[in-house]
């Protein structure tokens, strides 16, 4: 004899989709909306822009800096020089940086080759970049990365002259063929949407030091915060806007014409990458941590949860159809939402598959979360 499915059954698992949906309906309308629904105004430079410090760490990166180098250092804009912090490196950066200071008086040089520090990764030379540079608007890039415009900085530092103390811009990957190209632009894209997007509402996280700008003041009013996990080697510029930028004014530059471009990197490499930006997570306040979480948790429930729906309201063409009307709510929101922010970071053709990458990241998330656990204990 056969079980009979409980009339209430079908009833709770729409209720259980529609409270997810909601839930979701109010991060791309509540949260995302800020960003993607704002109306950018018309960019007007301002006469007198500040003087602004460019500070670059590298480590053995000079087949890097070659490239790089020449694009930062011819910049439309007045007054400005590039900090090259030399870390430790043995290959040809100090030879390299002698040959363009002859051509580039503006860049200057610290070499570290000689410096020991108990603090790992980056946060030791970049906060002596920092401390070296003359000016007080401060803008991190990285060896890796070249500006899209000889205008980069004049939109970054347009933002400090309304009394803006960190201005969060946009990092993209080179576009190439291959679906791991499009995977990694794809989560280029939802991490600045979700970068910019915090940021607008007061809860600054996910800002990428490689395009990313505050005032020297606030740097050095709160260098102990930057260098507080000595032993957490990665996260830096995450960390020290949660913890900073919330008490002052913050912007974003979403115009493409101010991003920094980097080649897509090896999917060993890329996947390391977000392990760490998984484990750096763990040192965001509580509620960053939740409202992250909870966004990666209810994405993958709205799958499992359409999933049940469907198949305990295949008996009925009414239940059925508010199910799936339910899910074209969500996945017509969520197209509308990434279509238009892709839009207006100039970031084309990924739109007709934000579907089928939403699905993938779902099940990759819970599994790169799971291993970053081993790379926080690395750091304990």
């Amino acid at each position: 004899m056969l079980l009979s499915v409980p009339v209430n059954l079908p009833l709770i698992c729409l209720i259980c989709l529609g409270v997810v949906c909601v839930c979701l309906l109010l991060y791309y309308f509540g949260l995302f909306g800020r960003f993607v629904f704002r109306k950018e105004k018309k960019r007007i430079v301002a006469e007198e822009l500040p003087p602004v410090s460019v500070i670059i760490t590298a480590r053995d990166e000079s087949h890097l800096l070659i490239q790089s180098l020449p694009i930062l250092l011819t910049q439309d804009y007045p007054n400005y020089e590039v900090v090259l912090v030399n870390d430790n490196s043995v290959d040809e950066t100090s030879q390299l940086v002698i040959e363009f200071k002859n051509t580039y008086p503006h860049l200057h040089y610290v070499d570290l080759t000689s410096s020991i520090s108990n603090i790992k990764g980056k946060k030791f030379p970049l906060a002596l970049g920092i401390q070296a540079a003359k000016n007080e608007v401060v803008v991190l890039t990285d060896a890796s990365t070249i500006p899209n415009t000889p205008y980069w900085l004049q939109h970054i530092a347009n933002h400090f002259v309304h009394k803006t103390k960190v201005v969060v811009g946009g990092v993209s990957i080179a576009r190439k063929s291959g679906l791991g190209n499009a995977i990694q632009r794809y989560d280029s894209v939802m991490t600045m949407l979700q970068s910019f997007s915090y940021t607008l509402a007061g809860r600054p996280v996910m800002a990428n030091g490689r395009n990313l700008a505050y005032t020297r003041t606030l740097f050095m009013k709160n260098k102990e915060k930057f260098v507080s996990k000595p032993k957490v080697p990665y996260g830096d510029d995450d960390v020290f806007m949660n913890q900073v930028a919330r008490k002052v004014a913050c912007d974003v530059e979403p115009d493409s014409d101010s991003f920094v471009s980097q080649a897509g990197l090896t999917n060993a490499r890329w996947f390391r990458q977000k392990k760490i930006a998984f484990a750096t997570r763990s040192l965001y306040d509580a509620g960053s941590r939740f409202l992250l979480k909870s966004f990666n948790v209810l994405s993958l429930l709205f799958y499992v949860a359409l999933a049940i729906a469907v198949v305990f309201t295949l008996h009925d063409i009414g239940l059925l159809s508010i199910a799936l009307g339910v899910a074209v709510v969500k996945i017509g929101s969520q197209y509308l939402v990434f279509g238009k922010a892709a839009k207006k970071m100039n970031q084309g053709g990924l739109t007709p598959f934000v579907l089928l990458f939403d699905l993938l990241f779902c099940l990759m998330n819970p599994f790169m979360n799971f291993l970053s656990k081993f790379e926080i204990r690395r750091w304990k």
